[in-house]
């Protein structure tokens, strides 16, 4: 059966907090663990205007406790370049240009911060703007990361020794085949968007995971499935970039 799960994207001391504990409730009520994409030292003017909450890691860390999903979020979420990474999704990024000695630096100073004050440190990692490149990918592995969410595909594959998980969707719908992430940014979702979330979670509850079942999935596996989802992950990559182009052509 095809299923979608959650990330939410932009998670910060600064975070709206009304919108965020509103999502919290909604997720605790129907028993969903999603991913929480969590910068380690927000520096971003944008996010910044929202109130810091002074409880915001001791939060963390219980959601953490309670099997929740917590990703590193780049390390400031400031873009520093106008590079579109290797999935060239937007033309800004705080890693893709840099050069590997930097962002393996960028990587570290955040794992370090999440580390002090989650006790844990992350596995799961999130490009700000999904830009990221190939020397991000190999300072991810000299840091110890397993994961990356995000990645053009129906189904978790690997690739450069590292484990992507898809994410294709920034709202949720049902979907025929795959095992696909939806990315939702709290902070600029309307009061009205939050309560068709929270309908359509209600309503199709049977079809959502939990995140930490998308990170096992692929390693369970056999050899025969991979190779089946390999060749589905292909012409899906090419229709959804079709489809992207199209849709910001027919935008301007």
């Amino acid at each position: 059966m095809a299923k979608i799960f959650f990330r939410l994207d932009d998670i910060a001391p600064n975070v709206d907090r009304d919108k965020f504990n509103f999502i919290v409730s909604v997720l605790r009520r129907h028993n969903i663990k999603p991913l929480l994409a969590v910068i380690p030292d927000n520096k971003d003017p944008e996010l910044l205007k929202y109130p810091a909450n002074s409880d915001f890691w001791r939060t963390i860390k219980e959601l953490s406790r309670d099997g929740w999903t917590i990703a590193q979020h780049g390390f400031e979420h400031l873009y520093k370049t106008g590079n579109g990474g290797v999935l060239k999704i937007n033309k800004k990024s705080e890693f893709s240009g840099l050069d590997f000695k930097t962002q393996k630096a960028m990587i570290a100073g955040g794992t370090r911060i999440m580390e002090d004050r989650l006790s844990s440190a992350p596995r799961i990692f999130v490009a700000p703007g999904h830009s990221f490149d190939r020397n991000t990918i190999k300072a991810l592995k000299e840091n110890g990361f397993n994961y990356i969410s995000d990645g053009i595909a129906l189904y978790p594959f690997k690739k450069r020794g590292l484990i992507w998980l898809p994410q294709v969707l920034w709202w949720p719908r049902k979907i025929w085949l795959g095992r696909i992430t939806v990315c939702l940014h709290i902070n600029t979702e309307k009061r009205a968007d939050l309560a068709e979330l929270e309908e359509f979670i209600g309503k199709n509850r049977k079809i959502i995971g939990d995140f930490s079942e998308l990170m096992a999935w692929y390693d369970r596996q056999n050899i025969l499935t991979k190779s089946l989802t390999f060749l589905i992950n292909q012409p899906f990559k090419i229709f959804w970039y079709l489809a992207f182009k199209l849709k910001n052509v027919l935008s301007k």
